[in-house]
Formats: structure tokens, sequence, C-alpha cells
């Protein structure tokens, strides 16, 4: 049975909102452990798209419910 999985790209911008990643480089780094392949995570370089990314992270994080309290 084929299992669905996004394309890398709507992958990456999905785990970009969730606030768990700080950056471009740590979403790729998790896709490679979710079983992602190198040319799926190679789809992520690029200027545009990195600061793209990044912004969404930051974006989350600054979301997030402060854990210092």
């Amino acid at each position: 049975m084929t299992q669905f999985r996004l394309h890398p790209v709507e992958r990456a911008f999905e785990m970009a909102k969730t606030g768990v990643f700080r950056s471009r480089s740590e979403i790729a780094r998790a896709m490679e452990k979710d079983g992602y392949t190198m040319a799926d995570v190679n789809q992520l370089e690029g200027t545009s798209l990195t600061r793209q990314l990044n912004g969404l992270c930051r974006e989350a994080q600054s979301r997030l419910p402060s854990a210092a309290a």
C-alpha cells in the first residue's frame, strides 16, 4: 500500500508554522529523519525560500506561550 506524502516544500511550510523549529536547516534535518530524501530536502535551498521559512518559524515561535514564567 502506497502512503501519501506531502510535497517537500509544502511539508516544510507546514512544519515552519508549528513553532517547533527555529530555522529552515532544523526543518531540513527533521525531514531527513522523517524519511525525505536528500533530493527532497535540497528543494528547500534558495534565498527566497529560506527567508520565507525562517520568517514563518520566527512568527510561529513568537506565538508560543513563554516558558519562562
